[in-house]
């Protein structure tokens, strides 16, 4: 099994990090977790312009995870990628999502389509998802849990499973002891994570009420590094991978909140980082 991060950015953006993606790779399938700004420009960096997805999946329907799929069909559309339609998973409302974003394409489409072209294969095929979800491969299994992301009420955490080799991706989250159950003896966590010091800085030296509000907010539906080291111990992971990072610091600022509590192998992605599990 291979891991590619793809974008480890958040809503914010940024050059170096692009939103929210990864690619896992279970023998002959690949399958696109999250498909956040600038994914498709990633997937041919990291070699994938000729590799035909297997699926994307989506952890939660929040923009930054989101955006990049129009490129990433249409591109695949276009050039004649793939022999059938693209199947989706992802949470209640990913058919209403994807069947307006159709729709709003519809000229696109109609002016596109012809003898070569087909609308018909250009139509994602969507699979809602749900606690305790999964779907078999020919030798690897995805399965799916649901993590805490509120005011966002369906947001999934996604595992891969592929002989002895395992793959955890957190999605976005608060501290989780659903996402621990399911991560439990995880080759490769992959968490999402903002730097807890910095936050409670920034929230005190917010002159605009609205601002500091704000700052506050963020610790009840993400995860902070104070915390982050706490769900790899608990879940026994080995290597702990950090992405989606909100406001990137120093990798030693990480650390140091980290190792106290979790002493696996510890990384802070970069885009384009890849793992072999």
């Amino acid at each position: 099994m291979k891991l590619t991060i793809l974008g480890t950015g958040s809503p914010l953006p940024s050059v170096q990090r692009r939103g929210p993606s990864q690619v896992i790779e279970c023998g002959n399938d690949a399958i696109l977790v999250d498909c956040g700004a600038g994914t498709l420009h990633r997937l041919v960096e990291a070699g994938f312009a000729t590799l035909p997805l297997k699926a994307i999946a989506f952890t939660h329907l929040h923009s930054d995870h989101v955006t990049g799929i129009l490129d990433v069909l249409w591109a695949g559309w276009i050039q004649r990628r793939w022999q059938e339609p693209m199947t989706v998973y992802g949470p209640p409302g990913t058919r209403h999502f994807i069947d307006h974003l159709i729709e709003a394409m519809d000229y696109d489409i109609h002016v596109r389509s012809g003898e070569i072209l087909r609308r018909e294969d250009l139509l994602p095929r969507v699979t809602e998802i749900e606690e305790g979800w999964s779907v078999q491969g020919a030798d690897w299994r995805l399965s799916a849990f649901r993590v805490e992301h509120l005011p966002v009420d369906q947001a999934f955490g996604f595992r891969f499973d592929q002989d002895s080799a395992s793959v955890v991706i957190s999605g976005d989250t608060k501290y989780s002891e659903n996402l621990i159950r399911h991560a439990q003896e995880a080759g490769l966590l992959v968490h999402e994570v903002y730097w807890t010091r910095g936050l409670r800085e920034a929230a005190a030296a917010a002159a605009d009420p609205e601002e500091r509000a704000r700052f506050q907010l963020l610790p009840t539906y993400h995860t902070g590094s104070e915390e982050v080291g706490k769900v790899a111990a608990a879940a026994n992971a080995r290597h702990l991978v950090l992405s989606h990072i909100i406001r990137p610091r120093p990798d030693a600022d990480y650390a140091a909140d980290i190792r106290p509590d979790f002493r696996g192998e510890l990384t802070v992605a970069e885009d384009l980082m890849t793992f072999e599990v």
